[in-house]
Formats: C-alpha cells, structure tokens, sequence
C-alpha cells in the first residue's frame, strides 16, 4: 500500500510541475507583444466589453450607450450571441442602452461606449476572423457643451473630426450619444437612426413629416402610404423603418428633382405621400414641403459653426414637438384624388410624378387581461403551453415587435424572455420590419414538430392575447398530396395566420433546414417575407461581390429599374439606402425591358475611389432557370412554387448563369446625377434605350 501511494504521490507532483509550466509557458505568451490582445470569437466580445470597463468605469444602465455596427460587417453576426451575452450580463437594457446601425459589408465592425456622466466615450474596432483583436481603440470627451463652450474647444475638437479620431464615425457617434444624453431622444426615432447610421436635420425631418402624415391622415386599419420621396434626402430612410415602405415591396420610389422644378413647384417639396384607404376605395396623392429655413433661423446656430455644431443644433431643435407647429415648417402643398393608373403612371422612369399631378409643367423639366410588465411572459407561457419547452435546437420565433406603434415598449420585457430560455439572437429569433399600423404579433415554431403557434396581442387600453392558433406548417406534410395541398390553401385563404400564413411558413421551413444564411435572414427582417424575388436580390449581390469587390473605397449606388423584391437586399447588404442616396428606384414599361433584355433586373454603379473609376454595369437575371429546375408544377398554389424556388435559390451550387453582364459602361459623376432626375430614364442616359 505504502509502494502503491508512493506511486501515486509521484504521478501527482508531475502533474501539478506539469501545469505549473504549462502556466508559465501561458504567462510567457501573454507578454509577447500582440499575443494578449489576441482571443478566440468567444473571448473577444469579453475583451471589448472589458476595454471598454478599462476607460470608463462599470457600464451600468443609468449612464451607458452602446453604439455598434455588429451584424453589418460580413460575418460579424458569429459575435451577436457573445455580444448580447456581455451586454445583458451587465443588467443593460436593449430600449436603455443599445443602438445596432446598420452598415455596409465591407465596413470594419466598431463599438463605441458612452459614459452620460463624465461624457467620455470609447470608440474600439476590432478585427475577427483568422485573428482576433481589438484593432483600435481610443477614449474621447464628446459631451457637447464641453467641446463648444470656447472657440479654442470648438477648433480642438474640429481638428480631431478631420484626423478622423473615431476613424470618420465622430458626427455619427458625437450626434447620436449628446441627444441620448438629453433623455428626449424619442425611441421611435432612435428606431430610424439604425438604418441612417447617423442622425442629422434630414432624418429629423422625415420624423416630422411622417409624424404630420399620420396625424393628418391616420394609418386606421385599411390604410397605407405610398412614398414618392422627390427630391430626396435623409428622411427617406424614416418612411422606410417607420412605415415599412421599402422599396423591395414597392412602398417607395426615390428621384431628384432640378433646382428649376423646385422653384417651380414651390413651399420647399419635400415629396408626394399617396394615402390609399382599402375601406373607403380611396386614393390621395398629399404633397408635402418641408422648409429647412425656419429651422435655420430658430435653432440658434451660427453662419460660423462648424457643421457638427449647426446640425447638432439644428437636431435638438427638431427634437421638441413644440417646435413642430412653427408656422412653415410643413405645408400641404395639395391634396390630389387620384385612381390606380395614375399611381402606376407616377412610378415609371423618365416620369416626374409632379407631372403627372399637374403640379409641375412637363416643359418644366380573447385572454384575461395582464400588465404591460406581464404580457409578454404570458405570450411565451402561451407558445409553450401549445408547443412545449422552447429549446434552442428547435425553437425559432418570428415576430414584428419594434414595429407596431409603441410596441418597443415590451422590447425589454420579451428579451428577458427571451434570454430566460438560453435562446440564441441568431439561432432562434428573426425580428420583421413591419408597418406602424400593423398588429402586434408573434410566430413560435417548434422544429421537431412542424408545429407553429401564432400569437395576436393588444396593448394599451388593455394588454391580452387577442388572438391564438398553432397549426402544423412543417412543408414536406403540407405538400405530401393533393388532400394535404388544398387543405392549407384552404387555411391560407381564410388567413388562418391573419395573413402571414407565406412569410411564416417559408421563413421557419427555410430555417429547420439548417441551411438558411444567416446573412440573407437579415434580408428577411426587412423584407418580412421569404420570396424567389428577394432571393434573386441575394443572388445579384454576391455576383456583384465576386466580380466587383468592395475592397476598401469602392461602393455601390443602385438604380433598380425594373422594381420587384430584390431592392431589399441591397439596402441591407449594402447599406444602399434611399435615404443616403445609395438605391434608386423606378418602373419600366414592358416595351422598355423588351428593348434593353428582357432579364433586366437593374443598374449597380460601382464607384472606387482609389481608382477614380465610376462603371454602371447592367445585370440581368434568368428567372426561367429556377422556373424550370426548381421542381415546381404549373398547377402548384403559389406557397408551393416559390417555397420550392428559395429552397432552389438557397444552395450557391445552383448560382451560375443566374446572372448576366448585359453591359459595363464608364460613365463620369454628371452623368451620374443625370441618371437620379426624376424626368430621366438612366438607361436612356447610358445609350441602352432610345
């Protein structure tokens, strides 16, 4: 016994001189420079948080903003579930404390943490991937009336935004921190300043003129705007996060317009808001202006101020619905009835719509009732009272919460729920973009069955599920024959699902089959539905990447012409939106596609810098392939057929010869700006139609 412990003993001094070394071999690679800031993706988001900790003390809810890219730089979303795990072991809630800003793919992924009350914020970029690390990291003092309180602190601070101190983001960050400072930041249009990225007197105005459109017009059931956002600036991007009018589904349609016609039309047109109300049989075209001189002359900026002090001022300005009612500001410059033609009329190229209106001359040129704080633990206990615990490995929620007006009010709520459960952001949830009028509803699929509880809810007055149904949507049953075909058509005609019956069984068919792209599921959460005409966008932009890079410098501008779902997958991809000038959008005639090629599907002007190169080079895409390999019948119901063609769409094996060249063109920057006017056809201007 004494030999065998002996034995023993001995074994366990090697192992522990073993550790030892193997601690100090750890130890002695820490030291090497650029080893420590090295980690796995695991890791990584701890060091950020932990950098972040370093300058500014604990990030507690009171006093913390968080703004970052993540999600938006390609691949990045592998960091989402780390990152929410840090953001919400620190007790910081997603209404409170967070801003996700949408980016381009070729964008590095950034974070910038705000201190309220020191006013310090650190600004950190990291690289992922093969290495990963913080790649940059640098605190500053943003607080605004600090950094403009003296001329000499005015110049320090210019002279850091034009050494690019936060690597060209300081309006963005500077902006967005100081207003969330203030505790007015309404979160509606915090909302909005996700998909800009920055927040500036044109988003601002957008909030005004959307809030003037449904006080003036009120999204009731039944009704929907149409934007003609001409001449355009900043405030598309809000009709796009506050209406769901995203150009992918035809609910906005972006020009410019000449200094002429907008002298011409008059009271500053800011665009054309078709109303059209499905109860009444209604349609009106309210043409809006928006003045920025009454904002100039009120906010108390100077001619002198740099632009990060006027806009700011102008900004905060803007921010107090007091300010709304100063006379000028908005004006109804007509209100037009008008009929469906006209409104087709209105979208095509080479058409100014204030033409068509005769505003411009053509020469011209059932549960109980439960608190706000209980309503969503009650619509989660209702999904597992139909399906069962709510596992990670087959649950997948869909739901339009953030969307409906005020529904950000339970954000916090369902994502405690949410996170109670060891869900996972990009393994179990898509959150849809959805119209402000839209009901407030949720979809909880439990893969292992096929099952699907749909859940209605009403807030407010009183907070109770108003509607509930779970019904078997797995697709290989639905599909198996005829019987199993008609007897869901039949459930999709009488709107089993309130009319969401395709989204919600192609989004959650195309996940159980582990082969939906997380990066076209954020197409999906801005186009809310799963389609062959998003999936043909997918398509058309990694062609785009693979043979025009974004490497550093290089960007694309859109002009979508013909229009169909794909438009919203460049402004995701891409960060192509209406509002920064990236998309572009217009119909063409049938005669006009037939004269060009009749797979036309768009215009990507592929801008680098670097290069000083501008080419408009002309895609096509051959829908008639998916038609004819995706299996698919003639006499299947639509659910069937398109079903089929993502599922087609979805593997890159099926990819080559989608997508044409029709032509590459080199083109300068006017003619650029010729092709965005609102009485031009680009193709026109390209040489490509008479």
């Amino acid at each position: 016994m004494f030999g065998n412990s002996g034995i023993a003993n001995q074994k366990i001094k090697t192992k522990i001189t073993d550790f030892v070394l193997l601690t100090m071999l750890v130890l002695f690679l820490g030291s090497i420079p650029g080893m420590a800031a090295e980690a796995d993706n695991s890791e990584l988001m701890a060091q950020v948080f932990g950098a972040a900790e370093a300058d500014l003390g604990v990030l507690g809810p009171e006093d913390t903003l968080v703004i970052t890219d993540i999600g938006s730089p390609a691949e990045s979303y592998i960091l989402l579930d780390d990152f929410y795990s840090e953001f919400y072991g620190r007790e910081l809630l997603y209404t409170d404390n967070l801003l996700i800003v949408q980016n381009a793919r070729n964008a590095p992924l950034w974070f910038a943490f705000f201190d309220k009350s020191s006013g310090n914020c650190t600004y950190i970029e990291v690289s992922y991937g093969d290495e990963n690390e913080i790649s940059y990291q640098v605190t500053e003092n943003i607080d605004f009336d600090t950094l403009s309180e003296s001329q000499e602190s005015i110049d320090t601070w210019s002279e850091k935004v034009s050494s690019k101190v936060f690597d060209g983001r300081e309006f963005a960050i500077f902006t967005i921190c100081n207003a969330w400072a203030t505790g007015d930041l309404d979160y509606e249009l915090m909302q909005c300043l996700e998909l800009h990225n920055h927040f500036c007197p044109g988003v601002s105005s957008g909030y005004i003129l959307a809030s003037w459109m449904e006080e003036n017009f009120p999204l009731d059931d039944g009704v929907s705007y149409t934007v003609f956002s001409c001449p355009n600036w900043c405030k598309e991007d809000v009709f796009v996060k506050r209406w769901d009018t995203t150009p992918g589904k035809g609910g906005i349609w972006v020009s410019a317009l000449t200094d002429e016609e907008i002298e011409e039309i008059g009271n500053s047109p800011a665009g054309i808001f078709v109303v059209t109300d499905k109860n009444a049989g209604t349609m009106k075209a309210v043409a809006l202006g928006f003045d920025f001189d009454v904002v100039n002359a009120e906010c108390g900026a100077n001619e002198d101020d740099p632009s990060w002090i006027s806009k700011y001022l102008m900004d905060l300005w803007l921010m107090d619905r007091d300010n709304w009612d100063e006379e000028g500001l908005v004006t109804e410059i007509a209100v037009i009835d008008i009929d469906e033609d006209t409104l087709n009329e209105m979208k095509l190229a080479g058409v100014n719509p204030y033409v068509v209106l005769g505003l411009l001359n053509p020469e011209g040129n059932g549960n109980s009732s439960a608190g706000a704080d209980e309503l969503m633990a009650q619509v989660f206990a209702a999904a597992e009272e139909s399906l069962g615990d709510l596992s990670s490995e087959d649950t997948f929620i869909l739901t339009d919460i953030g969307s409906p007006a005020e529904s950000d009010l339970f954000l916090n709520d369902f994502y405690s729920e949410f996170y109670g459960r060891d869900l996972q952001y990009t393994q179990n949830l898509l959150a849809v973009q959805n119209a402000r009028n839209a009901p407030l509803w949720f979809a909880f699929f439990d893969k292992s069955s096929g099952d699907c509880t749909y859940i209605e809810v009403s807030y407010e007055d009183e907070n109770e599920i108003s509607y509930q149904v779970t019904e078997n949507i797995d697709f290989d049953t639905l599909s198996k024959n005829k019987k199993s075909v008609n007897a869901w058509s039949e459930k999709v005609n009488s709107k089993v699902f309130n009319g969401r019956e395709f989204a919600i069984l192609t989004i959650c068919n195309a996940w159980a089959t582990g082969d939906l792209d997380y990066e076209l599921m954020q197409c999906l959460g801005l186009h809310n539905h799963f389609c062959p005409g998003v999936s043909s966008g997918y398509v058309l932009a990694n062609w785009l990447e693979d043979n025009y890079p974004l490497e550093d410098g290089v960007s694309y501008t859109v002009f979508s012409s013909p229009q169909w779902c794909k438009e919203d997958v460049f402004l995701q991809r891409w960060d192509a939106t209406p509002g920064t000038g990236g998309i572009w959008v217009a119909e063409l005639t049938d005669e006009d596609i037939e004269a060009i090629d009749s797979s036309l599907a768009g215009i990507f002007v592929v801008k680098d810098n670097n290069a000083g190169t501008l080419k408009a080079v002309v895609l096509g895409y051959n829908s008639d392939i998916v038609n004819a390999q995706c299996r698919a019948k003639d006499d299947d119901p639509a659910w069937v057929s398109k079903y089929l063609k993502d599922l087609w769409l979805m593997d890159p094996d099926n990819w080559d010869g989608l997508v044409t060249e029709i032509s590459v063109i080199d083109i300068d920057s006017d003619t650029l700006s010729e092709m965005k006017l609102a009485d031009t056809n680009p193709y026109e201007v390209l040489g490509l139609l008479d």
